[in-house]
């Protein structure tokens, strides 16, 4: 029998030669990707199967019979071994760093796959646990995987992408990150000039760490990707490897709040990209089987029409394990996401009249005085109160945002409970803002947050979220520590919205 290798690099070669998709720019490739869907768990796990699925050549075909128009591939280029041969190292440890030709050879069966079936494929790094824990360290190995990769695929047509890194953060900090993702970016350039090349952000892909991303000048083949699961409460109710578990139970229902909320990550994404004059793929968004099958399609539909009413392109996360559309115990698709995934229905996209009625439970919010307010970090900062409204002055930027904050605590939260966090705020510069509901002691999580760019214009902001359990010394929390500056905010509430108020009692302790 011949190696396993040489006759998926044989499959892969029939289809170089065939039609592509012709990509001419980052802005065409994104058009016409439209549709995706994340190969989830499959060649990111540790060890092909260790996450208890397989990637099979007939996943691609449905996917692409459903009306997909693209996959985004996850694959785990630090992790070990094959399908059929899962003992060694995918990278070598020692230089020059040779990618296994047995793992290439996995790879390139899966993108030949795609590509029977007419599928853009986008190609990531993915889980690259070792550059995270050791950044200079592990920089050596990164540049030459990604040299070797490039080489490998040179002559693939630009309807396959190549995605650099999912998820930076550890110690890839946003600095490291736009240094590396330029070095990256001209060695792909030397073997791939015209190769579409996605680019996201450091501090796990979210809005966050835009404002600090600096993407290279003059390249049109850039498309930059973001990723989005908020609220946390909801889309990830029930996942065990998150610390602590967020309970299940929790909905999405649509509310005006809920969409408000929404619309502020994906307004922030898209004048982001605006400014950078780059094309945005939602390259993750999802939401974990725990949640109730009414909510998650609520859910998806709603954040799939937002994204392509703003132009973006989107890939959902992900095909067959906790948050998949394809249910392998039945052998079917979970209708309840894939018909409104695929939908052309924007009616969800109206925003509902705001709900009636609402306690609002921070106290002095109007700033009328420091009464109930709380400021760590006082010693790098002047804070005044006038006209309504605090006015926070950074004197010396931190690493951590959160090494200046804005509190008030305790907030007492009880199950069930639909919450708003409502403020304005408004700087003299651009300066960095975070604002979340969460715990006032270790682990100190966040129940719902947002990450804005505060400018001269006064802007209302908006955290939306479902309690999930009781809390009784939970908090609101400005992170402000990440830029100088002076930072105004103004009017802050949080709303609890529910019909057995009067029944239950006061809200605060």
């Amino acid at each position: 029998m011949k190696p396993f290798y040489s006759s998926c690099q044989r499959i892969l070669g029939l289809f170089l030669a065939a039609a592509s998709f012709a990509a001419a720019s980052g802005a065409s490739y994104v058009r016409d990707m439209g549709r995706g869907v994340n190969l989830g768990n499959l060649l990111e796990a540790p060890s092909e199967g260790e996450w208890g699925v397989f990637l099979e050549k007939e996943d691609l075909h449905r996917v692409a019979s459903l009306g997909f128009r693209h996959v985004r591939m996850p694959v785990r280029w630090d992790g070990k071994g094959t399908l059929a041969e899962p003992g060694f190292d995918r990278i070598a440890r020692t230089p020059p760093y040779a990618v296994d030709r047995r793992f290439f050879a996995r790879v390139d069966s899966a993108i030949a796959w795609a590509r029977q079936n007419q599928l853009m494929v986008v190609l990531n790094d993915h889980h690259h646990e070792s550059l995270f824990e050791n950044y200079a360290a592990e920089r050596p190995r990164f540049l030459a995987m990604w040299r070797q990769i490039a080489e490998h695929y040179r002559n693939l047509p630009d309807s396959v992408a190549f995605e650099i890194l999912n998820e930076p953060h550890g110690t890839v900090t946003p600095e490291a990150w736009n240094e590396l993702l330029d070095t990256t970016l001209k060695i792909i350039r030397q073997s791939n000039p015209r190769r579409p090349v996605v680019i996201g952000s450091a501090d796990w892909g979210g809005v966050s760490a835009l404002p600090a991303l600096r993407l290279p000048a003059g390249d049109t083949n850039l498309i930059l990707t973001v990723h989005d699961y908020e609220p946390m409460t909801f889309t990830h109710q029930g996942a065990e490897w998150i610390r602590p578990t967020p309970p299940a139970g929790v909905a999405w229902q649509g509310t005006r709040y809920e969409k408000l909320a929404a619309r502020q990550v994906a307004e922030a994404v898209r004048d982001f990209a605006r400014a950078h004059r780059v094309p945005v793929l939602m390259g993750e968004f999802g939401a974990f089987e725990r949640a109730d099958s009414v909510s998650r399609g609520r859910w998806a539909a709603y954040r799939a029409r937002l994204y392509e009413s703003m132009d973006f392109a989107w890939s959902w996360w992900e095909l067959k394990s906790g948050f998949g559309i394809w249910d392998r115990g039945s052998g079917s698709w979970n209708r309840y996401l894939t018909d409104v995934l695929l939908s052309n229905d924007t009616f969800c996209l109206r925003l509902p009249s705001p709900p009636p009625g609402g306690v609002d439970l921070v106290v002095n919010g109007n700033f009328a005085s420091d009464a109930h307010w709380i400021l760590n970090g006082a010693a790098r900062t002047d804070f005044v109160f006038e006209l309504a409204a605090a006015h926070i002055r950074v004197r010396e930027a931190r690493t951590n945002s959160w090494d200046v904050q804005l509190l008030q605590y305790p907030l007492a939260l009880r199950k069930g409970v639909d919450y708003v966090l409502l403020f304005e705020a408004w700087s003299d510069f651009p300066h960095r803002l975070g604002a979340s509901v969460g715990m006032s002691a270790s682990p100190w999580a966040a129940y719902a947050s947002a990450s804005v760019v505060t400018g001269l214009e006064r802007r209302r902001y908006v955290v939306s979220f479902q309690a999930g359990f009781d809390d009784p010394q939970a908090r609101v929390a400005f992170d402000l520590g990440g830029d100088t500056g002076i930072v105004h905010i103004a009017d802050v509430r949080l709303m609890a919205f529910d019909s057995t108020l009067a029944r239950r009692g006061a809200f605060r302790p």
